[in-house]
């Protein structure tokens, strides 16, 4: 005996739930975004020259420096190959978000910490591909909305440093007084600023002074203006100081320990110094995280990613003046 219509529409509603659901289910795992933060986490990126520049040991105690102040820190090592900032920390970052993407690990089970408010995520240099599913995506997220900063150390590959530059708050380049390493941040600050990034600040590592720190902004922020049109800030002179080459034989941070005013290293007092004038300095407003930004980005979608450049992070520092240390321990 054929249905009647009332007994027809139980079915036809339930089929429609089932859709509804199904329809729901593929947009979350296509979007990374659950719950909108009420704050959003500020993001640098840090880059430098091939090698030798100290770009990791500077992204690790600057994120121990804005730990100080209880802030919480997440790190991503960017950098292709064995993971430097584990190896700094005296930590084994064999499993990392390679084995995340291959559902091999969770997030949180790769994640390293170098003490309560500190936490490094190695083989980060994956976010520059495409292969990275949508649950990790939405991993990353969760990761970024839990901290205060978030740090990333990249490589020297120019195009993944500007899709990480492109996405975040500030872009720091790390250089030292050879020439060969102030050649090639020009040539960083140059692939930036012919791609629209505008948050491009310096940092003289390694400097046997202030006034050879000086010196060498002057001579980029001159190079710049003249063949870029573009300014360039000075984000901190950080000082030749033999405390940094000890602490990376050891495999601690150079600002894990205690230390008085008088015991402190330069180094040490430079990055604390850089730490409190980020602080000051680096603002977001963006709609979207740093992950959400990156993604969009990769995936072609331009019109998504919300670059509200921070301008004041290159200009202020340009004001003001440099964090500048010099080995009879001078603070400016």
């Amino acid at each position: 005996m054929p249905l009647s219509t009332s007994q027809l529409e139980p079915t036809v509603r339930n089929d429609q739930a089932r859709e509804l659901r199904a329809m729901i289910a593929r947009r979350d795992a296509l979007s990374p975004v659950a719950v909108r933060p009420t704050r959003r986490c500020k993001t640098v990126v840090i880059a430098g020259s091939k090698g030798g520049a100290g770009k990791s040991v500077v992204a690790l105690n600057l994120a121990m420096s804005l730990g100080l102040s209880q802030a919480s820190v997440g790190l991503l090592d960017a950098s292709p190959g064995t993971g430097s900032l584990s190896l700094l920390c005296g930590q084994n970052g064999y499993w990392n978000l390679d084995h995340v993407a291959a559902g091999i690990r969770t997030l949180d089970e790769v994640t390293l910490s170098v003490n309560s408010n500190v936490t490094i995520l190695p083989g980060a240099d994956r976010l520059s591909t495409a292969t990275v599913p949508a649950s990790t995506w939405r991993s990353l997220v969760e990761f970024e909305n839990r901290h205060d900063w978030l740090l990333i150390d990249t490589g020297s590959d120019l195009n993944q440093l500007t899709e990480f530059a492109t996405t975040t708050d500030a872009t720091m380049i790390v250089t030292t007084p050879e020439p060969t390493s102030v050649a090639e941040a020009y040539g960083a600050v140059k692939h930036l600023c012919t791609r629209g990034v505008t948050t491009i600040s310096v940092l003289v590592n390694q400097a046997d002074s202030e006034d050879q720190g000086l010196q060498i902004m002057d001579r980029l922020r001159h190079a710049a203006k003249a063949f870029l049109t573009s300014d360039i800030g000075l984000a901190g002179i950080v000082p030749f100081d033999p405390e940094v080459s000890q602490s990376v034989f050891r495999r601690t941070p150079l600002l894990s320990g205690a230390a008085t005013e008088v015991e402190q290293s330069p180094a040490r007092q430079a990055m604390e110094a850089l730490a409190r004038r980020l602080m000051r300095v680096v603002t977001t407003d963006r709609e979207l995280t740093f992950v959400e930004s990156l993604r969009n980005a990769m995936n072609g979608d331009s019109e998504l990613v919300q670059l509200e450049g921070n301008s004041r992070f290159a200009g202020t520092f340009s004001k003001v003046g440099p964090v500048g240390i010099s080995r009879r321990n001078k603070v400016n």
